[in-house]
């Protein structure tokens, strides 16, 4: 692409990044949903803020198949389409409990659309370490702008539930920048711009699955402090809800932090930078372990979210180099379907897992984690799987 096409698309590419985590954003008003349907299923109320999961992660792997037959512009306006009618028809039409999880699956369809599409866009747009320093700051963008949608959505909520669909008028903004700036552009027309022809073939499939694998592993470790954080400061004597949130917020910050300095990451660690992230989590485990006190809680909580963003940022830099652009949207689309399902099966795998060893579940998690971090760190290692994902030509330097 041209220089000046490629700073355009960076505009269409930072609208995406704006919408991507808007799936969440209902989760302040649930207590207030509940008071107003004070007869419906208790269950089916929180669904409204996670049931978005479940059709992300259908959309994404259904989608990354759509988007090699069509544009990545008509592929960004329908995701953020989708996001706007399931965000904003809420604000008039809510009443029943049943429409708006109706609603929330529309945002998680969109949302499962915009997280096949980002990525893809930015592999076709950008070469090199100019790739690798994109991913990072798309991961440092969708937190930042993920922080700032919910504290707004908690401020509405606090006036009223309804008002928090509100929020979700952010994917008007989006859709215009995309309208304007995402190329309409098919992926067959930028596949001289991702994996490089020197790139052997042997083998590249299973280099592939083991990366997927591992992003998924990645998110269901991550997701351990979402679960138990809360539980984990009331055992511990540490703190309550709020105190939890306040921890929970350094794992954002750690994610703005890593994508915006991965460069730094890179060089320091070279092909060792997925070990070095479980490494991380490793360490960040460990200290739940060992020191009950908020100071601790808050710097594992750090490292953790530094380790996955680590994880997360660079592996699907890494399946841009094994992939052609024709087929990467429907790799990213198995990448974003396999995150979301570590995710969501994060609570079921260490419920039943740390119950082989130990009665108490809170410390048999940390603990499984930190098992689990140190064996794929050294298997990373003992295998070099990084290196054999690499470029042969690719230069580790500043852009």
């Amino acid at each position: 692409m041209q220089k000046t096409k490629i700073n355009s698309t960076l505009i269409g590419i930072l609208g995406l990044t704006m919408v991507t985590r808007l799936d969440s954003v209902m989760a302040p008003s649930i207590v207030k949903i509940q008071q107003t349907f004070p007869q419906a299923d208790v269950t089916q109320v929180e669904s409204i803020a996670s049931i978005g999961d479940v059709a992300s992660m259908i959309a994404s792997f259904i989608f990354g198949f759509i988007l090699t037959k069509i544009t990545y512009k008509h592929a960004a306006l329908i995701g953020l389409s989708l996001l706007a009618a399931g965000g904003l028809l809420p604000i008039f039409i809510h009443q029943s409990i049943a429409q708006l999880l109706f609603f929330a699956l529309i945002v998680g369809l969109g949302s499962g659309v915009i997280t096949t599409v980002l990525p893809s866009l930015s592999a076709a747009t950008y070469q090199g370490e100019r790739r690798s320093k994109q991913f990072g700051w798309n991961v440092a963008l969708e937190d930042g702008f993920a922080m700032v949608w919910i504290v707004l959505g908690g401020f509405l909520a606090n006036i009223s539930w309804q008002d928090n669909y509100y929020i979700y008028g952010i994917t008007l903004v989006a859709w215009i920048l995309a309208l304007f700036f995402v190329p309409n552009l098919h992926p067959k027309d930028t596949a001289t711009t991702t994996t490089s022809e020197a790139q052997p073939t042997k083998n590249r499939w299973g280099l592939i699955i083991s990366l997927l694998l591992i992003a998924m592993i990645v998110e269901m470790l991550v997701a351990v402090l979402s679960n138990k954080m809360a539980i984990y400061l009331h055992t511990y004597h540490i703190g309550g809800p709020s105190t939890a949130g306040q921890a929970l917020v350094f794992v954002r910050a750690a994610s703005i932090v890593t994508g915006v300095f991965i460069s730094f990451f890179r060089r320091t660690l070279h092909n060792y930078l997925l070990a070095g992230g479980f490494g991380s989590i490793l360490i960040g485990a460990s200290l739940f372990i060992k020191i009950h006190t908020f100071v601790a809680s808050a710097i594992g909580a750090f490292l953790i979210g530094t380790g996955g963003a680590i994880i997360l940022i660079t592996v699907p830099f890494l399946l841009s180099n094994l992939t052609a652009a024709t087929t990467y949207p429907i790799v990213m689309g198995s990448f974003s379907a396999l995150t979301s399902l570590g995710f969501a099966f994060s609570a079921w795998f260490f419920k039943y897992v740390t119950a082989w060893f130990t009665t108490n579940n809170l410390s048999g998690t940390f603990i499984l984690t930190a098992l689990i971090s140190g064996m794929i760190m050294m298997l990373l290692i003992v295998t070099n799987l990084q290196k054999r994902a690499t470029l042969p030509n690719e230069k580790i330097e500043e852009v």
